[in-house]
């Protein structure tokens, strides 16, 4: 008999009666086959027979080690479809199909695993610029593949709108055949250092039983602190843009958490309960004497190391210990052309949550606000439901200290979207419609909400806006259009309108300055590649003041 009807007949996660795991065979394919190296034009085939001899394979150990059954073991079709979400987040995998065959004699059921290798390979260049001059530039190599060893290692360099660099990294999944997932950063600055180490013991399937994580930083660089217009450093409390001064801030931390399943292992809500701790070290450095501030005026800072304001709060050592849940639930269903551009896409439908809240004592070694002791508390939250032809997305997160008159704050946003899709099913037409309000209250300046290129609003600076309120919304309908360019990129059109507006609760400012621009540009993202990012190219005009057009380049965010 052939099990495919009784795999699509019983979802249940407890094992298909009287079956068991028979031959496991991974059939791997090539970024292109044959008959793609032949079709197309001398110029393509040529491209793709070189991808082809250049590309190193992943081992099939590198695979194996990822499965989630074994030969002899009882049949349960939950463990298949969650071997194949697995495989996909690795990120140079391609086409991924995970199946039992026909039933054996003896009970016996083949699996399949069946997947296309990905061009892991990175040389990248990217330049983009600001309405206002800003630029950032990047050039980079990497691979998260190295020669099909499943490890990511890159180089880079570049520059900011503050200073230029030069940066390596580096991850290992199951870092030397442990069940470890290691990684490290180190990023140079012409003004500092970014380092930063973790290790990891990750759920690599939804019924582990323990997961830790522990990673340590160190950095040294010039922030930009955002500053009120309306406050004792602003001029015009209508101003509209952000006032920022370049600080210096070293910072120092480390975190373990540990965490454990609670409940059943096959069915059911995921509870995973836990402990951590973290300890940082800071020091933000208003210096002495008189600073230039990014609307050019000049003025001493030394006011904000007063105990009344959040920069005093945050300067110096917090030690915090807390209490840790995570949970999710396991409904899932595959998407396309929802945050990529064409790849299949895993999507969970069931509310995922992850809390941490624990108490902030001097006793432990805090000095940081005043050395009061409080309570703090972190968490995300987020929701997928599917809705017609697509899909909402609700996502919350938030942080707060009480408890302190001088460490008392909080900051929190709130994102909605629908993504929806529609007409042949290759080439659809998208529909994207997303809102996002956050606010705070006694915010440091470094954890201000900003508004620019990169968040939201393309005629701006890349943090055009700030504050401790933010409102912002955009529509955009877009077309895929048929056929890859050299059988890598899908590409598609895209016509927006979007607004928004950041500012201080004391500034003569509110929604209602929101800034509004429209627009219209190119999609496109990898369909042989193992970067999936969506990339925007648009030309950009603002409405309110007629500036433009703005030709921008972005690959970040929902909108």
């Amino acid at each position: 008999m052939c099990l495919g009807a009784v795999t699509a007949a019983r979802a249940e996660t407890a094992p298909v009666d009287s079956l068991s795991v028979g031959e496991i065979q991974i059939r791997q394919r090539s970024i292109f086959s044959a008959e793609e190296e032949q079709s197309g034009t001398l110029l393509v085939g040529t491209v793709r027979r070189l991808m082809n001899r250049l590309h190193f394979n992943t081992r099939k150990w590198v695979i194996r080690r990822e499965l989630l059954f074994r030969t002899g073991e009882p049949l349960r079709p939950n463990l298949l479809a969650e071997t194949e979400r697995n495989l996909r987040t690795l990120g140079f995998l391609n086409d991924i199909r995970v199946q039992p065959t026909d039933t054996l004699a003896g009970g016996r059921v083949p699996v399949e695993v069946s997947l296309r290798e990905s061009w892991s390979l990175r040389t990248d260049f990217s330049y983009t610029q600001a309405s206002g001059g800003d630029s950032r530039w990047n050039v980079q190599m990497s691979d998260n593949n190295f020669l099909g060893y499943g490890v990511t290692m890159g180089a880079g360099v570049g520059g900011d709108e503050d200073a230029g660099f030069w940066n390596l990294w580096y991850r290992q999944r199951r870092f030397l055949g442990t069940e470890l997932y290691f990684g490290m950063d180190d990023r140079e600055r012409d003004d500092g250092y970014i380092r930063e180490i973790f290790i990891h013991r990750p759920f690599w399937a939804e019924g582990d039983r323990w997961g830790l994580e522990t990673r340590y930083w160190d950095h040294s660089l010039n922030e930009r602190y955002y500053l009120s217009n309306g406050g004792p450093a602003g001029v015009d409390p209508e101003r509209p843009s952000s006032l920022y001064a370049l600080l210096s801030r070293r910072e120092k931390g480390a975190e373990i958490s540990v965490l454990l399943r609670a409940g059943r292992s096959d069915e059911g809500r995921i509870w995973r309960p836990g402990l951590g701790a973290r300890w940082t070290e800071t020091r933000l450095d208003p210096g002495a004497g008189s600073r230039v501030l990014s609307d050019g005026c000049v003025m001493d800072l030394a006011w904000l190391a007063g105990p009344d304001q959040p920069l005093g709060r945050d300067d110096g050592t917090t030690v915090w210990p807390y209490f840790r849940l995570h949970t999710r639930g396991r409904g899932w269903t595959k998407e396309r052309f929802i945050l990529h551009y064409g790849a299949v896409e895993d999507i969970n439908l069931t509310p995922v949550a992850d809390v941490k809240v624990g108490p902030v004592l001097a006793a432990l070694g805090t000095d940081t606000a005043s050395g009061e002791d409080r309570w703090r508390a972190e968490g995300i939250w987020e929701q997928w439901v599917v809705s017609g032809p697509g899909v909402i997305l609700l996502h919350g997160s938030a942080e707060a200290e009480w408890g302190a008159a001088a460490a008392d704050y909080h900051r929190y946003s709130l994102l909605a979207g629908w993504m929806g899709h529609w007409g042949a099913e290759d080439t659809p037409w998208l529909t994207r419609a997303f809102a996002e309000y956050g606010h705070g209250q006694a915010l440091v300046g470094s954890r201000a909400f900003t508004l620019g290129l990169d968040q939201g609003l393309r005629t701006l600076e890349f943090d055009g806006m700030a504050g401790d309120r933010l409102l912002r919304w955009t529509l955009e309908e877009g077309k895929v259009l048929p056929g890859e360019m050299l059988g890598m990129f899908r590409y598609g059109l895209g016509a927006f309108f979007a607004s928004g507006a950041a500012w201080w609760q004391d500034e003569d400012r509110d929604s209602g300055d929101a800034r509004h621009e429209v627009g219209f540009g190119l999609r496109f993202g990898p369909t042989r590649s193992a970067n999936a990012a969506t990339g925007r190219i648009d030309v950009v005009w603002d409405l309110d003041h007629g500036d433009g057009p703005v030709l921008t380049a972005t690959t970040q965010g929902f909108f």
